[in-house]
């Protein structure tokens, strides 16, 4: 499963992108925010750092660039 996550840097976010990263059936995890987004602390031995992609995004007022369309293309799902 592809996972797509906005508000990626915030306290949720950073969250999600944890359990994500532990969790199997997700592949893929697209993470948007207006800064480059880090693995979290604290994500476990058993995380997959690899499957993190961070995507920012700067003005959150235009659309997507055609960049930022591939990333988000073929998701599974947003938080």
């Amino acid at each position: 499963m592809k996972l797509i996550v906005t508000g990626a840097t915030g306290l949720v976010g950073s969250e999600v992108i944890r359990l994500a990263l532990r969790n199997p059936a997700v592949t893929s995890v697209v993470a948007i925010a207006r800064k480059p987004v880090l693995v979290p602390a604290n994500v476990g031995s058993e995380s997959q750092m690899s499957k993190l992609q961070s995507v920012v995004l700067e003005n959150w007022t235009s659309p997507y660039t055609e960049s930022v369309i591939r990333y988000v293309k073929d998701a599974d799902a947003c938080i």
